[in-house]
């Protein structure tokens, strides 16, 4: 796997205006399959922009598109403001507008992208795998169900999804529906890890054994799901 990595901010079109994210791929020359990595309700910051590094030195093209605009908070408050600001018709224009500059580049691999997404990131990935057919795989770190929940129903991606035990209740809602509609599922409860556990920039909520189960299984299913 490739360890050097070409980081950089990038602006691509949405319906006339441009929006900017974060993109990162391997150095060397190839095509790589691409994945969009949806922010947590804390913005477009360093933990974000790491998940997009991560997945680039495993070989992957990845880009964070800036849902905020430039806004990014540490505080909850602030963070809750944010996230009940965020107009999500404009989010989704945006989320997929992402996933077709990805998909444009001569260094893109295949038809398709893998979604992931931590907390608001998570539902937003659930929304986006529900209206864009060109999602591949998609794979949700503790995020909210769509309004409603059946709708879910409409994911024709395979859908894979982390969970804390405090959220065990809307993990199995979410495997029943999917199961129930004979849609790829796997869902995971991690006894003694809660809501963003998966955030190791927040060491009161970060649980180390629940992320080292989790990653390996996200990089498998998106290299098994994307066909890479």
């Amino acid at each position: 796997m490739p360890e050097q990595i070409v980081t950089d901010a990038v602006d691509f079109n949405v319906n006339g205006n441009s929006c900017n994210g974060y993109f990162a791929r391997p150095s060397g020359e190839g095509k790589y399959p691409g994945v969009v990595v949806i922010q947590e309700w804390w913005g477009l910051d360093d933990h974000i922009k790491d998940i997009t590094e991560r997945l680039a030195r495993l070989g992957f093209a990845a880009i964070a598109p800036d849902l905020y605009h430039g806004y990014v908070t540490a505080e909850p408050d602030e963070a809750r403001k944010l996230a009940m600001a965020l107009e999500y018709e404009t989010a989704a224009k945006e989320i997929d507008a992402a996933a077709d500059w990805l998909l444009s580049q001569d260094i893109s691999l295949g038809s398709k992208v893998g979604c992931v997404g931590f907390c608001m990131g998570g539902g937003l990935v659930l929304t986006t795998a529900i209206r864009n057919e060109r999602v591949g795989a998609a794979v949700v770190y503790y995020g909210g169900l769509p309004n409603p929940p059946e709708s879910l129903r409409g994911i024709q991606a395979p859908v894979l999804g982390f969970f804390g035990e405090d959220e065990s209740e809307r993990a199995t809602q979410l495997e029943q529906i999917l199961a129930s509609s004979d849609k790829q599922v796997e869902v995971h409860i991690y006894e003694g890890a809660s809501h963003g556990f998966y955030n190791d920039s927040n060491p009161r909520g970060f649980n180390l054994t629940a992320s080292y189960d989790a990653w390996p299984r996200t990089v498998r299913f998106l290299i098994d799901s994307l066909g890479c």
